[in-house]
C-alpha cells in the first residue's frame, strides 16, 4: 500500500518505509519458507521503484540480487514465477540504461522473452509482460541497429495495447512505448506512416493520464519528440512550437533530483536550438545553450548519454559562435567537443557523429585564428570518423 500512495503521490517518505517494511518481511522469512520468494521480489520492486526516482545504483543492483534470488527459488510451474521473472528483467534493463552493458541488456531480453512464455494467453498481466518484453528489444535495437528487436518490440508492444481495455490505468504507459517504438523506426525507414501514428498513441497516452501523475512528464516528453521528429521531416514550425511547448511542460512537471531530469532538458534545449535554426531567435539559442549545458551538469559523468549530450552542447555553442563571434563559446565548444569524443567507447555508433563534430569545431577555431595545430586536429579527428563509419 505504501508503495501503490507513492505511485500515487511521489511521496519519497511512503517508499523509503517500504523499503524498510519489505526489507524486515525478507529477514522474518525463513530461506526454506514458501512464501519467500514473494518477499525477495517485493523488496526487488521497492528497490528498483526508489532508484527510479533517485538514480541510486545501489538500490538498483540490489533490486537485481535479490529479484534474481526469488527467480532461483520459486518452482517453474509457479503461477507467480512469470512475474518475478519480468521483474528481474525489468531491473536489469534499467541497469543497461544506467550502465550500457550490453551484458545485462541481453539478459533482460532473454528473460522477458521467458516471462511471456511462462504465462498463457489469457493471463491477466499479459499485457504489462509483453510491453517490457518490447521495451527492452527496443533498448538492444538502438544498441545493435536489429531491425528485427524493432520490429518485434513494435509487434509485441501493440499486442499489448490492443489487449488493454480502454479504461485501464497502464494503458497510458503501454500507448507511449508503442509511440517511441514507431518513432525509433521512422528514423531508420523514413516511414510517414509509423511517425503519425506514433504522434497519435502519445498525444492519446497523454491524454489518458491525469495532470498530477508522477509519470506524466515521461508521456510529454515522448510527445514532444515526435512532434520535433515530425518538423524535421516536414518542416511545420506548428510541429516545432508545439514541441517546445510540451517539452518545457516536461521539464516543469518534472523534479529538480529526478534521474530523467537532465534527459528532457536536453530534449527541450534540442527544440530551442532547432527553432533558432529556423528563425535566427537569439533567445531560442541562448536558451538552447543555458538548458542544454544545465542537463550536462546533472548528468552522472558514467551516464552512457553524457557523450550525446555534450555533443549537442557543443553545437549550440558553436552556432552562437557563428552569430556572435564570441571566441570564449567557440574555445568552450571545442573543449566539450573534445570531452564528448573522450567519453564515447571506441566501437559505439554514436562515434563517428561525434568526431565529425569535433573535426568541425576546429576547422572553424583555425579559419578564426590559424592555428595550424587546429587545423592538423581537425583533419585526423575527421579521417577517424571517416574511418569508423560504416
Amino acid at each position: 500500500m505504501l508503495v501503490r500512495r507513492f505511485e500515487r503521490t511521489g511521496s519519497i517518505n511512503d517508499l523509503n518505509r517500504a523499503v524498510d517494511v519489505a526489507d524486515m518481511a525478507v529477514d522474518a522469512t525463513p530461506q526454506d519458507h514458501p512464501d519467500r520468494a514473494a518477499c525477495l521480489n517485493t523488496l526487488g520492486n521497492c528497490l528498483g521503484s526508489r532508484f527510479e526516482r533517485t538514480g541510486s545504483m545501489d538500490d538498483l543492483n540490489r533490486a537485481v540480487d535479490v529479484t534474481g534470488k526469488a527467480v532461483n527459488i520459486i518452482p517453474q510451474n509457479h503461477p507467480d514465477r512469470a512475474i518475478c521473472l519480468n521483474n528481474l528483467g525489468a531491473w536489469l534493463g534499467k541497469r543497461f540504461k544506467r550502465t550500457g552493458s550490453i551484458d545485462d541488456l541481453n539478459r533482460a531480453v532473454d528473460i522477458a522473452g521467458e516471462a511471456i512464455n511462462a504465462t498463457p494467453q489469457d493471463y491477466p498481466n499479459r499485457a504489462s509482460l509483453l510491453n517490457n518484453f518490447g521495451n527492452w528489444l527496443n533498448s538492444r535495437f538502438k544498441r545493435t541497429d536489429s531491425m528485427d528487436d524493432l520490429n518485434r518490440a513494435i509487434d509485441v508492444t501493440g499486442e499489448a495495447v490492443n489487449a488493454t481495455p480502454q479504461d485501464h490505468p497502464d494503458r497510458a504507459a503501454y500507448l507511449n512505448s508503442l509511440g517511441v517504438w514507431l518513432s525509433n523506426r521512422f528514423e531508420r525507414t523514413g516511414s510517414m506512416d509509423d511517425l503519425n501514428y506514433a504522434i497519435d498513441v502519445t498525444n492519446e497516452a497523454v491524454n489518458a493520464i491525469p495532470q498530477d501523475h508522477p509519470g506524466r512528464a515521461v508521456y510529454l516528453n515522448s510527445f514532444g519528440t515526435c512532434l520535433g521528429k515530425r518538423f524535421e521531416r516536414t518542416g511545420s514550425m506548428d510541429d516545432l512550437n508545439r514541441a517546445v511547448d510540451v517539452a518545457g511542460e516536461a521539464v516543469n512537471a518534472t523534479p529538480q533530483d529526478h534521474p530523467d531530469q537532465a534527459s528532457y532538458l536536453n530534449n527541450l534545449g534540442g527544440w530551442f536550438g532547432k527553432r533558432f535554426q529556423q528563425t535566427g531567435s537569439m533567445d531560442d539559442l541562448n536558451r538552447a545553450v543555458d538548458i542544454t549545458g544545465e542537463a550536462v551538469n546533472v548528468i552522472s559523468q558514467d551516464h552512457p548519454d553524457r557523450a550525446r549530450w555534450l555533443s549537442n552542447l557543443g553545437n549550440w555553442l558553436s552556432n552562437r559562435f557563428e552569430r556572435t563571434g564570441s571566441m570564449d563559446d567557440l574555445n568552450r565548444a571545442v573543449d566539450i567537443a573534445g570531452e564528448a569524443v573522450n567519453a564515447t567507447p571506441q566501437d559505439h555508433p554514436g562515434r563517428a557523429g561525434c568526431l565529425h563534430n569535433l573535426g568541425r569545431i576546429l576547422n572553424s577555431r583555425f579559419e578564426r585564428t590559424g592555428s595550424i595545430n587546429d587545423l592538423n586536429c581537425a583533419v585526423d579527428v575527421t579521417t577517424e570518423a571517416v574511418d569508423v563509419t560504416p
